[in-house]
């Protein structure tokens, strides 16, 4: 295997940074909460390197099962957490082994600043935790070893007497800058537009449009290791089993991208509301 495609496959880790969904302005109400257990899949056979062209790869597999939370401390702060318990990728090339583990968490605080009427407003920080594989021999890296810190504005507002929603946010992560280049990680800017719908009761839709673009890079400065940029799009289906637990599917996929795989990325899980 060559050299340019084994650096393309350093990248192959970074692919579910984008799959955590939040809330959009609205915070839970106090010792009320949403726990959602899911299982994101990928498999590649191209990736879209540094200078955001594509190339093709021998196949990737990705497999990371993961717990995200929200819990009301009061009716206008709320815990939020994410934590990819599991995650596996494979490629399917002689000498490159797999790589298994935990995966970078985040955990932080939604704060309302707008909590009445039909549009709400907060602020939301999180911070990065590097618990993931990363560095030395690794190939597919699990984590990205970084402590960052991801500051958003959300907002979201009710279509009420509609069954609908409209949500917006943007955000800045503070990353991890060194005078060594292969320890620099490029500052970003977030963005995302949702709309959801509710389907008798029982099922929502969402969909989405969400971007991630590097702060202080040009095409040929990107680093594969450690600078992401990306334009994806997806839909989610939520199933109410009961009022407060249902089942949850949804797909991702990207328009444009520099250092991650070019592929969809499944979702499926269980959510219960307190």
């Amino acid at each position: 295997m060559n050299r340019f495609v084994l650096a393309a496959l350093l990248t192959g880790v970074m692919i579910f940074d984008f799959a955590i969904a939040y809330a959009g302005g609205w915070t839970q109400l106090k010792g009320k909460g949403y726990f959602k257990l899911s299982q994101q899949v990928i498999s590649a056979e191209s990736l879209f390197i540094a200078n955001g062209s594509k190339t093709e790869i021998p196949t990737v597999s990705g497999y990371t099962t993961s717990l995200y939370g929200e819990f009301g401390v009061t009716d206008r702060v709320t815990l939020v957490g994410y934590m990819p318990v599991y995650t596996h990728f494979g490629v399917d090339a002689e000498g490159l082994d797999s790589t298994s583990g935990v995966g970078d968490g985040d955990a932080g605080v939604r704060i309302g600043i707008l909590t009445e009427g039909s549009t709400a407003v907060s602020l939301q920080a999180m911070a990065g935790l590097p618990l993931g594989e990363s560095g030395g021999d690794i190939v597919l890296w699990t984590g990205d070893g970084e402590f960052n810190q991801h500051v958003s504005l959300q907002a979201g507002h009710s279509l009420y007497p509609a069954p609908a929603y409209l949500i917006g946010e943007i955000g800045y992560n503070n990353r991890k800058s060194s005078d060594n280049r292969d320890e620099s990680y490029a500052d970003e800017f977030r963005y995302r537009l949702q709309a959801g719908y509710t389907i008798a009761e029982r099922i929502d839709v969402s969909v989405w449009l969400r971007g991630v673009e590097a702060l202080d890079r040009a095409d040929d400065e990107f680093h594969p290791r450690n600078d992401l940029e990306y334009l994806s799009f997806g839909s989610q289906i939520d199933f109410h089993v009961s009022p407060n637990a249902g089942i949850t599917a949804g797909i991702s996929r990207f328009a444009r991208s520099h250092n991650l795989l070019n592929a969809p990325v499944w979702e499926v899980g269980l959510f219960l509301k307190l």
